[in-house]
């Protein structure tokens, strides 16, 4: 092209530009000022100056390629990056990194305030925090709930006793323990006195001990310690147990078993004899089958005694417990023998029946034994006794 062509194209430039200026850009196309559409049917524009062939067509051109007034200032880039191509790549590949990110962000930012438009903002919960408040509305409500229960198993047949356990007892029979406790099944676990139970149980003799104890919720256990029974009497062909602390169980007649029977032993033989049957070892007493009271006149404190392996004896009640602890051992010396009798009395001796001890002896098992002075002394008091009440009642009823 000449230097006319140029300097025509630049004067087009600038042209455009002023116009460019006073116009509004709406996307890619130019808008006219007001004052031009209110007026552009009046006024028309003012006619250019001549211009030749060549500089028309190549303003029509130029008219259609140009679509915006930056594109110029890009082709004044691009030509700049000719001259210097590595560094404005670099700087290209920089803003085209730089457009996009940005694009990426704009478009998450752009998403996240649609989302915060359509959702509402959830606040974080506050951690539960423990404070005495709580400790006092617990405390309460574990005391209502304890008082609900304890009316309901009061008031309800869950407080109820179902069952009562006798536990320790074989002289006294369970239905003379029921009777002495003074309750029984059906009445209230919280209405049973267990004081006033064992009080009871222990007016019998032969209890030396009683527990009265509740298993909640429906069960009681009277646990009952009784005087060993050492011996048995026969009275009318009844056997009664002779207790440890020298008492009788009248009324409670029962078959004997692992102690002795013993006969007629009054006052301080009877005691005497509790004593010695008390310091034998329990397995030699339940040997021994029958005990009998047989006083001479050289020997008032002889006993006849009965073995259950056949052996006799004879002994002073006195040193009886002594020397019987040693029966075994006696009874080992002797063999299988049982012709005889073994006299503990003074020493410890072996007497054949054929010999004339052994005949007395056995001559006087049978014989009931004379009454000592001093029971004589007491049975003539209780006759002088007798004798006086009986004439006073017949003088007050005159």
């Amino acid at each position: 092209m000449s230097k006319e062509d140029d300097n025509n194209i630049n004067n087009i430039k600038e042209k455009l530009k002023k116009k460019r200026q006073n116009t509004d850009y709406v996307g890619y196309t130019a808008k006219k000022p007001e004052k031009e559409k209110t007026e552009g049917n009046l006024e028309k524009p003012p006619a250019s100056k001549k211009v030749s062939k060549k500089a028309e067509t190549e303003y029509d051109e130029l008219s259609l390629k140009i679509e915006h007034y930056k594109d110029f200032e890009e082709k004044s880039t691009a030509v700049k990056n000719k001259k210097t191509p590595g560094k404005n790549r670099k700087q290209n590949v920089k803003s085209a990194g730089n457009k996009k990110s940005g694009g990426k962000k704009s478009a998450d930012s752009s998403t996240k305030k649609k989302k915060s438009k359509g959702q509402k903002t959830k606040k974080p919960r506050e951690k539960f925090k423990f404070k005495r408040v709580h400790l006092y509305i617990g405390i309460v409500i574990f005391l209502v709930l304890l008082l609900g229960v304890l009316l309901w198993y009061v008031f309800s047949s869950a407080s109820d006793v179902k069952e009562i356990n006798f536990e320790g007892n074989s002289l006294v029979t369970e239905t003379e323990l029921e009777e002495r406790i003074g309750f029984s099944t059906g009445d209230k676990m919280f209405s049973i006195s267990a004081g006033k139970a064992e009080d009871n149980v222990e007016l019998l003799p032969v209890i030396e001990e009683v527990s009265v104890e509740r298993d909640w919720p429906n069960n009681v256990t009277v646990n009952v310690n009784e005087y060993k029974a050492i011996a048995y009497i026969n009275s009318e062909d009844l056997y009664f147990p002779v207790l440890e602390n020298s008492r009788i169980q009248r009324g409670y007649p029962s078959a004997p078993r692992n102690a002795p029977i013993i006969y007629n032993f009054e006052g301080e033989e009877f005691d005497a004899l509790v004593a010695a049957l008390n310091e034998i070892e329990v397995d030699i007493l339940e040997s021994i089958s029958e005990i009998y009271f047989r006083p001479t006149d050289n020997s008032m404190r002889r006993i006849h005694v009965f073995m259950n392996d056949g052996q006799e004896i004879v002994a002073d009640y006195e040193t009886f417990s002594e020397k019987m602890n040693y029966y075994i051992g006696i009874r080992q010396e002797i063999g299988d023998e049982t012709g005889g009798i073994i006299d503990m009395e003074v020493g410890t001796s072996y007497l054949p029946y054929d010999s004339a001890d052994a005949r007395e002896i056995k001559d006087n098992i049978y014989n009931e034994p004379s009454q000592v002075g001093y029971i004589e002394d007491i049975n003539e008091a209780l006759d002088g006794v007798r004798s006086a009440l009986g004439e006073i009642g017949n003088a007050a009823e005159e």
